[in-house]
C-alpha cells in the first residue's frame, strides 16, 4: 500500500472537517431548540441510529465518560426525546431509547440544517453543484466500504 497516498488522503479528510464546519455549521441558538447543545444532539443522533442502547455502550461509541453522559441524557429525557429503562436482568444496567418526539425533533433539526446548507450552496454555479453532488455521492459510496471492525 502506498503510504504517501494514504497520508495525502488522511490529510485531505482531516482538512475537510474544519472547512465544512466553518461553511455550514456555525451553530446559533435557533439551530438546537430546547436549549440543547451540539453534544446533546450527537447523543440523540446516535440513539436515532441504534434506537436503543445501554449508557455504557453510548459512552464508548461517543468517547464520552459515563459521568459526562448523565447530564447529556438527563436533558434528552427531560424534554421527552429519550427514555431511560432499567434492565430486568441486571439492575446496574440502564438502557436508553429514542422516543417518537426524539425522532420528530431530529427531523426538524435536519430540515433546518438542510435549509441552511442549501442557502449557502445556491450561490454556486450549476456546473459546480453537479460536480459537488457527484463527488459527494462517490465519496459516500467509497467510505461505506471501509470496514469498521478495524477501529
Amino acid at each position: 500500500m502506498d503510504t504517501q497516498l494514504l497520508g495525502n488522503i488522511s490529510e485531505n479528510i482531516l482538512g475537510l472537517f474544519p472547512i465544512v464546519k466553518k461553511k455550514f455549521f456555525t451553530y446559533g441558538p435557533l439551530d438546537f431548540p430546547l436549549h440543547l447543545s451540539p453534544n446533546n444532539f450527537q447523543v440523540l443522533m446516535l440513539l436515532r441510529e441504534v434506537r436503543s442502547s445501554t449508557v455504557s455502550d453510548l459512552s464508548k461509541q461517543l468517547n464520552v465518560s459515563r459521568p459526562n453522559m448523565t447530564p447529556l441524557l438527563d436533558k434528552l429525557v427531560e424534554h421527552g426525546l429519550a427514555d431511560r429503562q432499567s434492565c430486568d436482568s441486571d439492575r446496574r444496567v440502564v438502557n436508553v431509547a429514542i422516543t417518537q418526539e426524539g425522532d420528530a425533533f431530529c427531523e426538524q433539526v435536519f430540515h433546518n440544517f438542510s435549509n441552511k446548507i442549501q442557502e449557502r450552496l445556491v450561490y454556486l454555479p450549476e456546473e459546480d453543484l453537479l460536480h459537488l453532488s457527484e463527488t459527494l455521492n462517490e465519496l459516500k459510496h467509497i467510505l461505506l466500504k471501509i470496514d469498521n471492525s478495524a477501529t
